[in-house]
């Protein structure tokens, strides 16, 4: 298992799963953003792709498990002064404001309980956002 699947693994198991190859949750995070606080609701679907394999006669015989996880996930971000909503997978999610319809790129990096966003992270001008676990 990679660094990312272990770090959103970590979280996924944090809310009481235990596989996070075949597991989906809903988290909730208290951010920072410019000093006001806003809440990040993600819905977080981790799966694990498998090859699979056909028999002669071209049946199913079986499957064999990558050893990868992909996680995909959307949500929204919501304070007193704005509204996004996003979609993503694994460490990116494309943002997009509600009000102005203006879209962005954000870096989403878990770290135990904690999540750093980072806003633009290929630039111009990345800009880093904390926010922590709320349920």
């Amino acid at each position: 298992m990679d660094r990312k699947a272990a770090l959103l693994g970590g979280v996924l198991a944090i809310a009481g799963l235990s596989s996070p190859a075949q597991a989906a949750a809903t988290f909730v995070w208290t951010c920072n953003i410019e000093g006001a606080p806003a809440r990040l609701t993600a819905r977080v679907e981790a799966i694990s792709p498998a090859g699979v394999y056909m028999d002669p006669q071209g049946f199913f015989a079986g499957s064999i498990a990558s050893g990868e996880v992909n996680f995909y996930y959307g949500g929204s971000l919501v304070s007193a002064s704005a509204r996004y909503s996003f979609t993503g997978q694994n460490q990116y999610a494309d943002f997009v404001d509600l009000q102005s319809n203006a879209r962005f790129r954000v870096q989403m990096i878990v770290q135990g309980r904690s999540l750093v966003m980072v806003v633009n992270p290929f630039g111009p001008g990345p800009v880093r956002y904390a926010c922590q676990l709320a349920s």
